[in-house]
This record gives structure tokens, C-alpha cells and sequence, in this order.
């Protein structure tokens, strides 16, 4: 048995450390034409070893000496993807399926990268294509389903997890898939079903599915019961960083606003990027009374990711908390710029500018938050307020009477109809 076979033979049985020095003596005996092949099971030996940059390094070798091997190029590019080089490894599948057209494992693998770098039509194209040359590629179907489900598409992807399942109803990425879908659109009790169907096939591997329940139980507001999940979570994987950011977030909403702390604490400790985190910790803080600190974590979280609307309408809300109105008001700025039609950032807007006493403005914003909601009880009695500050009596009380048209038992709007009613007769 040649050293090639040696080597083969323990890479089947998993011996990969053994098969690589194998594959290594073979070099310096096996004829010119195997190099390649040698070099390819290189590759995959220290893949499976997780040198991945060892691997490419032998995929290369092995292109050098067979440059329509299309295998090579296979591998390479799955290789590739696992250390996130999606562009380099999209060039790796263009040239499997020139050299092999019929490659549907190829196209499956190709859409997925470009799924991750965010061209979900073109992904969607490939999988579509690796399906139709084999209807029973359980991984496209799969992939097909995870870019639905990232590009947002809810209901698509679950009739693909669907497929799936048909295929191999023990596929736990399906189950948690169709759980994060239904999660997704807020339907939580669905979301749990699926979740427990992963956790009956495989409890002892099932942080994902701990965690993501818990994250649907905080959904429900079943903060303690979220809690448990999530523990169960960390005891499977202690270094997962979303659990620890549910957690805390489960403890925010009990008001253990001081125990949500450490729970973000070791969210940023295992990822000092995970702007979500300083977020959450920006918010404990601020119902800690500590509004200064929870604006360092806002701007922490906003110079990690400039687009994250939440850390600017807390911001806003810290920075209301201290007085700094002219401030909080440009971050609600940037918060409606991004979204025009949030209300709560509209109403605490209106409110800065009352407290600025910038009537007028105020005034823009409670009509922007009527607008949005004509059953804003509140909204109408501060516009009423607002109105009554600026000497507009029988207006304020027009808005005073709506306001309790819509809550008969809003007794501070009644208080207010009185002393407008008591100026107009004065």
C-alpha cells in the first residue's frame, strides 16, 4: 500500500493529523500526475483540522499542477468562505461551473456567499439553479431558506425549511429556521413550537434554540420563564454572547436594572463590537439615574454603528433626563430622518421644545404624532397644553375635549379643559 493510500485510509477514519504526514511522504514518492490529488487531500485534512489558511495554501499547490481540476477550486472556495472571504471564494465557484456547468453543489455554494455579501437576488438566482439540477439537494434548500430569511422574506423561507424537513425531518438549522421566521413577524407561541422541536432532537447542542425561546418568552413578557432558557443556553455555551445580551435584557424588563448591567457587561467583554449591548447597558443605566455614563455607552454603541436608530433615541432620552434639550432634540432629528413615522420619537421631541419653550415647534410635532395616531389621548392633551401656553384658550380646549373623547377617564385632561375654561371667562 502506497503512502497515498496509507494516508487515505486514515483520512477516512478521521485521523487527519496521521493522514497529513502521510500525505506528505507521498509527495516525495507518488508519480508527477497525483500531486495534485495529494495536495488536495492536504487540503482537506488540514480543513478538517481547522488550519483553513493551511488548507487554501494546499489548494493552491494543487491548482499549480492541475488547473482544470475542478474539485480543486471546489474546496478552495468552500474553504474560503468558512474564513469569510465570500468575493475571493465567488471567484473560486465561477470557475467550478465553467469547468463543470452541471455543478449543483457549486451553484447552491456560490449563491450562498453572495448571499452573505448582501446580493440576495443573484443568490436566490444560483439556488434556484442548484435545485432545478437536483431536486433533492437538501442544502440548497437550506441556503435558499436562510437568504429568505435574512433578506426578510418570512414566509418564504419557512416554505423552503418546509422542504427541508420533507427531506430530513430531524433537521435541527430547519426547525430553529422556521422558529427564527415566526420570531421575526412575532408570532412567539409558533416560534416556541419549533424551537422545542430542536431541542427534543438534540437538547445537549442546543444553546440556539435555548436562547432564541427565551427571546420569544421575553416577547411574551415572560421575563422569569425567558430567564431559565436562557441559563440553559449559557450552561450548553458559556461563551455566547447574544445569550448573555437576552438576559440581560429579560433582568431590564424585571427592573434588575443592576444585575442587567453584568449581563452586558460580559456580552462586550467576549465582543467589544456588539454595539446592541452598550445599547441595552445605556438603557439600564439610564433608569439607574446614571445618565451620563448611559450616554458613553450610546455614543459607544453609535461609533460602532452609525445607523442604529435606537442609540440615538436614547440618547435623546438621557440627554432630556439632564436637561440638554437643544442636544436631545437633534438626535430625534436624526431618529425621524431615518424613520418617518416613529412616533415616540416625534412625541419626546414636542416635549424638548415645550420645555425649550419653543411652542410653535412643539406644536409641529404633537400634529406629527396625531397624524400617525389620531387616538393619541396624550398627544392631543399636550397639544392642548401647548395651546393653552401660547394664550390659544378655545383651541386648547378643542384638543382637551378630544383628548377625553378618546379616554373618558383622563382625568388630567379634564383638570386642564377647566383652567383653560376658567381663563376664557376671565
Amino acid at each position: 500500500m502506497s503512502y497515498f493510500e496509507e494516508g487515505l485510509k486514515l483520512f477516512k477514519e478521521g485521523e487527519y493529523k496521521k493522514a497529513v504526514e502521510l500525505f506528505n511522504k507521498a509527495l516525495n514518492k507518488e508519480e508527477e500526475n497525483t500531486k495534485s490529488e495529494i495536495y488536495n487531500y492536504l487540503g482537506l485534512s488540514e480543513n478538517a483540522l481547522g488550519n483553513l489558511e493551511e488548507a487554501i495554501n494546499y489548494y493552491d499547490k494543487a491548482i499549480e499542477t492541475d488547473e482544470n481540476y475542478a474539485e480543486l477550486y471546489y474546496n478552495r472556495a468552500n474553504t474560503k468562505c468558512n474564513l469569510g472571504l465570500y468575493e475571493e471564494s465567488v471567484k473560486d465557484y465561477d470557475k467550478v461551473i465553467e469547468l463543470v456547468p452541471t455543478h449543483s453543489k457549486a451553484y447552491d455554494d456560490r449563491g450562498f456567499a453572495k448571499g452573505n455579501l448582501g446580493h440576495y437576488e443573484e443568490a436566490l438566482k444560483d439556488i434556484d439553479k442548484a435545485i432545478i439540477l437536483d431536486s433533492t439537494n437538501i442544502d440548497a434548500y437550506s441556503d435558499r431558506a436562510f437568504i429568505k430569511l435574512i433578506s426578510k422574506q418570512y414566509t418564504e423561507a419557512i416554505e423552503d425549511y418546509k422542504k427541508v424537513l420533507e427531506l430530513d425531518n430531524n433537521d435541527i438549522y430547519a426547525y430553529n429556521g422556521i422558529g427564527d421566521a415566526k420570531r421575526s413577524i412575532g408570532l412567539y407561541e409558533e416560534a416556541i413550537f419549533y424551537y422545542n422541536k430542536a431541542i427534543e432532537i438534540s437538547p445537549a447542542s442546543s444553546a440556539y434554540a435555548y436562547n432564541n425561546r427565551g427571546v420569544c418568552k421575553i416577547g411574551l413578557k415572560l421575563y422569569n420563564e425567558a430567564i431559565l432558557d436562557i441559563n440553559k443556553s449559557l450552561e450548553i455555551y458559556d461563551e455566547y454572547t447574544d445569550a448573555y445580551n437576552n438576559r440581560g435584557i429579560a433582568k431590564y424588563n424585571l427592573g434588575l436594572y443592576e444585575d442587567s448591567i453584568k449581563d452586558f457587561d460580559k456580552a462586550i467583554e467576549l465582543n467589544p463590537q456588539y454595539y446592541y449591548a452598550y445599547n441595552n447597558r445605556g438603557n439600564s443605566k439610564s433608569a439607574l439615574g446614571l445618565y451620563e455614563e448611559a450616554i458613553s455607552d450610546f455614543d459607544t454603541a453609535l461609533n460602532i454603528e452609525h445607523s442604529y436608530i435606537d442609540a440615538y433615541y436614547n440618547r435623546a432620552l438621557a440627554k432630556n433626563n439632564l436637561g440638554l434639550h437643544e442636544d436631545a432634540i437633534k438626535d430625534y432629528d436624526i431618529v425621524t430622518e431615518f424613520d418617518d413615522n416613529n412616533i415616540e420619537a416625534y412625541y419626546n421631541k414636542a416635549l424638548s421644545y415645550y420645555n425649550l419653550s419653543d411652542y410653535k415647534e412643539a406644536l409641529k410635532n404633537y400634529d406629527r404624532v396625531i397624524e400617525l395616531n389620531p387616538q393619541s389621548a396624550d398627544a392631543y392633551n399636550n397639544r392642548g397644553f401647548t395651546k393653552y401656553c401660547m394664550g390659544l384658550y378655545e383651541e386648547a380646549i378643542k384638543d382637551y375635549d378630544k383628548a377625553i373623547e378618546i379616554n373618558p377617564d383622563y382625568e388630567r385632561a379634564k383638570q386642564n379643559k377647566e383652567e383653560a375654561l376658567t381663563k376664557l371667562k376671565n
